[in-house]
């Protein structure tokens, strides 16, 4: 009988030092985004789902992470069960597939942006986020998650002079540029992250917590983004620095977005469309 309990608390001793000492693995994420809160046309809404869905993986070690969007080619198609065309063109709204590559060592963020048919290199310091961490817990991919906020930068982008799918002769009129200001506010993060996994990453910027983050909601469940498994196992040959594209910092990218979409502007493409933005 000894020996049989002797055994078990090995088992248990042995589990427990295998997720204390993770360092390494693959993170696979689901994000769900409100469209609803970008697009409040009522028409509009009835041609678009209220929930986007797409998934990312996270690879990650000592020294490096890589967050990366899964492709969705195969995905069903979300207006499938949101009915049909209702007499009118449907929207999807099918995000660029961005890589963020960060050094673990020297905070450098290297991300990979394409964007209008073009590929952004993004490269600048990761900036740190003041963390306020609380005592409060859920469990998320089968690991006990402890919460911590802050706030980071939110912009909405406006291309045009009105919401998306309303008629207006400004947002038609090429020649007219749209008078209303980039607005900048700061917006409430809230996330999960597992001492258990010994590794200061999390998907996109979010860094700097004591353990890996399993999951970020933005301004109050707008964009939720939430960890369904954790693995050991991960493709280490892909877990790679960047390196195609227009090199460039932050400020410049944002530059070159500015002037893309007064381009687009100027000649009808996706007049009177907001889109929102989140620079870190």
């Amino acid at each position: 009988m000894k020996k049989i309990i002797f055994g078990f608390g090995l088992v248990l001793v042995t589990t427990s030092s295998l997720f204390a000492q993770m360092k390494e693995g693959k993170i696979v994420y689901e994000r769900k985004t409100n469209m609803w809160r970008m697009i409040t046309d009522p028409e509009m809404r009835t041609r678009i789902p209220e929930f986007r869905t797409a998934n990312f993986e996270l690879l990650f070690n000592d020294k490096a992470s890589l967050f990366r969007s899964v492709p969705d080619d195969q995905a069903p198609d979300p207006f499938a069960n949101n009915g049909g065309d209702r007499g009118g063109q449907r929207f999807n709204f099918r995000m660029p597939e961005t890589t963020t590559y960060i050094d673990l060592a020297t905070q450098m963020q290297y991300e990979s942006r394409p964007m209008f048919e073009k590929t952004f290199l993004v490269v600048d310091s990761l900036k740190p986020l003041k963390w306020k961490i609380s005592e409060e817990t859920k469990t998320i991919a089968k690991h006990l998650c402890k919460k911590a906020t802050t706030t980071a930068p939110a912009q909405m982008v406006r291309m045009g002079g009105v919401r998306i799918g309303r008629n207006n002769a400004a947002a038609n009129d090429s020649t007219k540029k749209s008078d209303a200001p980039i607005v900048t506010k700061e917006t409430e993060v809230i996330v999960w992250y597992a001492e258990d996994i010994a590794a200061s990453v999390g998907p996109e910027v979010y860094t700097g917590l004591p353990g890996a983050i399993l999951e970020v909601d933005m301004d109050n469940g707008a964009n939720v983004t939430t960890a369904t498994e954790v693995t050991t196992k991960y493709p280490k040959k892909e877990l790679t620095q960047p390196n195609k594209g227009d090199k460039m910092n932050r400020a410049q990218f944002q530059d070159a977005m500015k002037k893309l979409m007064e381009e687009m502007q100027r000649g009808g493409g996706m007049g009177g469309m907001r889109i929102r933005m989140n620079n870190n």
